[in-house]
């Protein structure tokens, strides 16, 4: 008997960098229907993917804002409320850590994230993906420079400068748009990335039923999160490699895999610290080797920096382009376009492919009908949170729920936010998160 025509699983990725992310969706099962990118190198990327795949995809070059959604979604042939998922983060800078985490007072937000919600509200969505650096849920709307703080700042600051305002508004714009909201910190190694790198994750349901965060598959006793030799072992194109000088390959002579700056002698490390020696916090990325048995530290635009650096365990070396490639989990054979530098950068901001898969899949599972009881919380992401406030929780349109501790500088302070299982949470620092 036939099952009549089957359910769309088609998807409008935005901001969709290398298609690291669509890659993963597809994995899942979905169809990539269109992409929006600007970066020229990024569209040869996408257009490279696109090739292989049995349905078109229509890659769109130009920035969000200067394109129509209401005329993109009648050319695809939906009308609003008809497309499953539209996916993809804006840009992270204005968020990042290592930036100056302006939220809405940097420009990028303020254009990209208006936008944003301008093609929400074109395509109205079944369902809403956003992947962004872990600090867009502890971004502040308005940033005040340091100079201009008192000294009971942030208690006494407006509640959009304080820590989380962005989210906030975030969850707000989409409850009004009648979305039920999940959010958390992903570990790309808890879904099979030999990679350990964080990243938050918003999931946005129509209606009143939050889809969680998928339960972690890695990490375990069982099944341990797969290391950097498993990665590359079936590398065997390096592709381009990023120099390093002769000073640097002198330093590195002196690390052993796994090592860092503290394994060199001390007038050596005093001397390639400079003043960062005296600099209070772990330094750990600092003229890193990395370690044949381990994940891989986070994989970044830049292999070559002193702080950031992903040296070979045994050569005196970057990981090549096509090794960062397989440590974020794209598949071998992936052309990047541009220069290697470009590449490089592509990967490093780059969604991996397998965390990808692992939300497009909780995504489908949702979509036909499965429901899951909330997941727990790891204690150890609860006692983040004061770096990263509400970093994991749902709102409904009768409230919040943070599954993490709040602090009075926090905009969560301000609300009648519930917190569930805090009890709970902590009586399990091995149980799965979402």
């Amino acid at each position: 008997m036939s099952r009549g025509p089957q359910p769309s699983r088609d998807v409008v990725s935005l901001f969709s960098g290398a298609g690291g992310l669509d890659l993963g969706l597809e994995w899942a099962g979905w169809n990539i229907a269109a992409q929006v990118e600007m970066d020229p190198d990024c569209v040869g990327t996408l257009q490279r993917q696109a090739k292989n795949r049995e349905r078109p995809t229509k890659v769109l070059d130009r920035r969000l804002e200067d394109i129509d959604p209401v005329q993109l979604r009648d050319e695809l042939g939906f009308r609003p409320g008809e497309l499953p998922l539209l996916a993809g983060g804006p840009p992270c800078q204005p968020f990042t850590t290592s930036g100056r985490r302006q939220g809405l007072s940097d420009a990028r937000a303020t254009t990209l994230f208006p936008a944003y919600l301008t093609w929400v509200d074109a395509f109205d969505p079944q369902f809403l993906l956003i992947e962004n650096v872990d600090g867009m849920l502890s971004a502040a709307l308005q940033h005040r420079p340091l100079v201009e703080r008192g000294p009971r700042w942030p208690l006494d600051a407006p509640l959009e400068e304080r820590k989380g305002s962005f989210l906030k508004w975030l969850l707000d714009q989409l409850g009004l748009r009648g979305y039920a909201v999940s959010w958390g910190v992903a570990e790309a190694a808890d879904y099979g990335v030999p990679q350990m790198r964080q990243r938050s994750v918003l999931i946005a349901t129509k209606g009143a039923v939050p889809c969680w965060l998928p339960r972690p598959t890695f990490g375990t006793a069982n099944q341990p999160f797969k290391t950097l030799r498993q990665a590359l072992q079936g590398v065997n194109d390096l592709g381009p490699v990023m120099p390093i000088s002769e000073r640097k390959k002198a330093v590195y002579r002196n690390i052993p895999p796994g090592g860092n700056w503290r394994h060199l002698p001390d007038a050596l490390r005093r001397e390639t610290m400079g003043r960062a020696y005296h600099a209070t916090g772990g330094k750990s990325g600092w003229w890193r080797r990395l370690s044949w048995e381990l994940p891989a530290p986070t994989i970044l635009g830049m292999p070559d920096h002193s702080s950031t650096a992903l040296i070979h365990p045994d050569e005196l070396r970057c990981l090549s382009v096509n090794e960062c490639a397989a440590v974020q989990s794209f598949p071998a054979g992936t052309e990047f376009a541009g220069g290697f530098r470009s590449q490089y950068q592509q990967i490093g901001n780059a969604v991996p492919p397998l965390l990808g898969k692992a939300l497009g899949a909780q995504l489908l599972r949702f979509a036909a009908g499965e429901r899951e009881e909330e997941p727990l919380v790891p204690a150890w992401r609860q006692s983040s949170a004061n770096r990263r406030p509400g970093t994991h929780g749902w709102t409904l349109r009768e409230g919040y729920h943070l599954h993490v501790p709040i602090r009075p500088d926090h905009v969560w302070a301000a609300y009648d936010v519930e917190t569930p299982v805090d009890a709970r949470a902590k009586a399990d620092d091995t149980a799965p998160i979402g």
